[in-house]
């Protein structure tokens, strides 16, 4: 279990540490980050990605930089999934454009998710081969969360939405292998305007 933490230095910097837990919860290894911005974080076979502001890290599982790659590509990204043969694919906000790179970090291709929305997240289902990208629109008058999926490729398969009230942030998302897919959202609370957490499970 891989876990990308942030902590706040009484410097007002922020530093961010993985941390390498056991299936029974047992800290085996961390890591810090090497600098700092928006990361986010996958893992396939044994590279640790590490997404930043405009560029991978490449980690091994010992925690050693590896290499990076992205950066001139990469200008807005927001999150990061790997598919089974070892394709990284980045989800840029600014342009709503999935970016697919190889295994060693050269950019390949890119495709546009099908609705008019701001994609926030994606996740790779192993089995079926596919990835799933949400997002939401319209936080005030039209609140809706989009989930589409494509294929390793970018060609697309189904999608969905779903109208939810007060949507602030998708925040996190999942797949399991029998391919449910929860989403993770912050909604604004009708009384006191207090964010609270909401799974979504399709």
């Amino acid at each position: 279990i891989y876990v990308l933490v942030e902590f706040k230095k009484t410097t007002g910097h922020k530093e961010f540490v993985v941390y390498l837990f056991s299936k029974t919860a047992d800290l085996h290894l961390k890591f810090p980050v090497r600098k700092e911005g928006w990361v986010r974080l996958t893992v396939h076979n044994s590279q640790v990605l590490v997404l930043r502001m405009s560029s991978v890290d490449v980690y091994d599982t010992d925690g050693l930089f590896v290499r990076s790659f992205g950066e001139g590509t990469l200008k807005d990204p927001w999150d990061i999934t790997a598919a089974n043969d070892g394709r990284v694919m980045v989800v840029e906000w600014d342009d709503s454009c999935v970016y697919i790179f190889s295994e060693d970090g050269d950019y390949l291709d890119k495709f546009k998710p099908r609705g008019r929305y701001y994609p926030r997240i994606a996740a790779f289902h192993r089995p079926s081969e596919h990835v799933v990208i949400a997002g939401e629109k319209g936080k005030k008058e039209e609140p809706v969360v989009f989930v589409e999926i494509f294929t390793k490729d970018g060609e697309f398969v189904r999608s969905t939405q779903i109208h939810e009230e007060r949507i602030d942030c998708i925040t996190g998302m999942t797949v399991t292998r029998d391919g449910r897919i929860a989403v993770l959202l912050y909604l604004i609370g009708k009384i006191t305007e207090r964010k609270i957490c909401k799974v979504l499970v399709i």
